[in-house]
């Protein structure tokens, strides 16, 4: 596997050279990239590349002096111009150095680089290329410095020995100095991986690190490090004597940057978190804790914002009965799907506002609310998991992995809105919304008097051509069908509750308890009393 190092000033040219191929399925690995000869010179140090892909024209150390600074040391190198149409002079003058070949950085096919590769491999001397095993191999320095901090993170005692490993592993850092932790992290990771719409994971994060590493490296000493599967840790310290605001600041201008980058370029979204200012090592594990509190938060608002710290108290989750899944039982049960949608859609409104409770808790209540639906539309026939929305996620999915409730919610009104197609095609027919706005209302409004004048005015129809297009729809006239869910409606109280027959009478709206005992018997075959005595012996067998 040969090693290669790209090095250009415009990072969108690194990014391009190494999303061009598979570089691992062709014998080679990208092992770094640089913006410019001097970053450049020092990668080489750690990294030891075998073959350079360059550009010539970059500040504050250009190509020509790069290659000229590895003609001793590093000889074995072989060095490619990323070159432009106008640009042969320059790259004639890079050749006589002793570049082996060059390419058109804005033009160059798979196949053409593939090509040049190959022709300078073949002058690669690996038996020039063995390392000093006496120096740390650059290559695994970071992920020594990562193992070394969360030493220090999840220590219960903080142990002199982590100041000594410090001081002879280099860092960028000083923590005598105030830094803060900038905690970047994929939103609906999972859901975008499963699409597979961007490169492949290691080469992403590898180039989404550089990325990182020269934005917040440019203007202040920062150490950056994938943490977790799809994270970053960036530790960046303060300029001395800048106040904490103003540093803030300048730090969100660049993430809006970083921002920009990953949504135009991989066509992914981050947010990001920032820990109060601290000093010392040891408070390196309480400003890492207050970006996980951050990032987790985050839940309750939306892609490309840079939270900052602020401390919240959890409360206990407290659902008012209108929101509460019982209510959207009662709908389900009813096979009212409109009003199942309106509940929804106010629950959402109603969810989005509580950011004092945990997200988990509440991803908790949206899979009783999953699990409610998809027995109600299991009832009917649709079954609700065979529906995704436009990202192909279904609701399960999207109640446990998008990492947003505003996504949430869009998922499952799209779904939904699947759903409640099938329902009525099966049916035959699509039902009129005005017919189930009409349902919807007769469910919440049972206790009240209920005419048919006043629920054609509600729909915007006459009273004849509302009870004309009801009885198409149902197959029932419309007082027909109140009664009958009058008439359900007690029967599930009779069953669920200790309630008197003239206390059932009034929730359903009928005042003459007399006259409601008649209407039921009539319609069930069975008292009022005889059917919740008969309920309550099948129930004890």
């Amino acid at each position: 596997m040969k090693r290669v190092m790209v090095v250009d000033d415009e990072v969108l040219v690194r990014i391009g050279m190494q999303s061009l191929i598979n570089w691992e399925e062709h014998g080679y690995q990208i092992v770094c990239d640089a913006s410019d000869g001097e970053e450049a010179f020092e990668k080489i140090r750690q990294y030891q590349p075998d073959i350079v892909l360059t550009d010539l024209k970059m500040a504050p150390v250009d190509g020509f002096e790069l290659i000229e600074k590895c003609q001793g040391e590093f000889s074995y190198i072989q060095f490619i111009i990323l070159s432009n149409y106008n640009d042969f002079e320059n790259v004639r003058k890079a050749m006589k150095l002793g570049a082996v070949d060059y390419i058109f950085k804005l033009t160059v096919r798979p196949e053409d680089l593939i090509k040049v590769l190959k022709e300078a491999s073949v002058h690669v001397k690996t038996s020039d290329h063995a390392k000093n095993v006496n120096e740390i191999n650059g290559k695994n320095l970071n992920l020594i410095k990562k193992e070394l901090l969360k030493k220090v993170i999840t220590s219960e005692t903080f142990l002199n020995i982590h100041m000594e490993e410090l001081k002879n592993l280099s860092f960028k850092i000083n923590f005598d100095i105030e830094f803060s932790i900038l905690y970047l992290t994929i939103d609906n990771f999972k859901i975008v991986r499963k699409k597979g719409d961007f490169l492949e994971l290691e080469l992403l994060l590898f180039t989404m690190e550089n990325i990182i590493e020269e934005l917040f490296g440019r203007h202040y000493r920062a150490e950056v490090f994938q943490w977790g599967e799809y994270d970053f840790m960036v530790i960046l310290n303060c300029k001395e004597q800048q106040d904490y605001e103003i540093f803030a600041a300048a730090i969100k201008k660049e993430f809006h940057i970083f921002v920009n980058y990953t949504r135009q370029y991989y066509g992914i979204e981050v947010s990001g978190g920032l820990s109060k200012g601290a000093t010392g090592i040891k408070a390196l594990k309480c400003a890492l804790e207050q970006n996980e509190e951050i990032l987790e938060q985050r839940f309750f608002a939306e892609s490309g914002h840079l939270h900052r710290y602020k401390r919240t108290i959890k409360e206990e989750i407290h659902v008012p009965a209108k929101y509460q899944v019982s209510t959207l039982k009662k709908l389900s049960d009813a096979h009212d799907f409109y009003g199942m949608e309106q509940f929804l859609s106010a629950f959402f409104s109603f969810l989005k506002n509580q950011e004092v409770w945990k997200p988990e808790e509440v991803r908790g209540l949206l899979r009783r609310v999953y699990r409610t639906l998809a027995i109600a539309y299991s009832a009917v026939s649709v079954d609700i998991d065979s529906y995704v929305d436009h990202n192909g996620v279904d609701m399960e999915s999207a109640i446990n992995e998008y990492s947003f409730l505003k996504n949430i919610f869009q998922s499952v009104t799209e779904v939904m809105e699947q759903c409640r197609a099938a329902f009525e095609s099966n049916r035959g027919g699509i039902k009129r919304r005005e017919i189930a706005a009409v349902k919807s209302f007769v469910m919440g409004h049972l206790q009240e008097e209920i005419s048919l004048p006043e629920i054609a005015e509600m729909v915007n129809m006459s009273a004849s051509h509302f009870s004309h297009i009801f009885k198409k729809e149902e197959g029932v006239s419309f007082m027909e069908y109140v009664g009958w869910v009058r008439m359900e409606r007690a029967k599930h109280l009779l069953k669920n509750s200790d309630l008197k027959v003239n206390e059932i009478a009034e929730q359903i709206g009928i005042g003459n308890p007399n006259y409601f005992s008649a209407q039921f018997k009539k319609r069930v075959g069975r008292s009022p009393l005889e059917y919740r005595q008969e309920y309550l012996n099948n129930s004890r067998i």
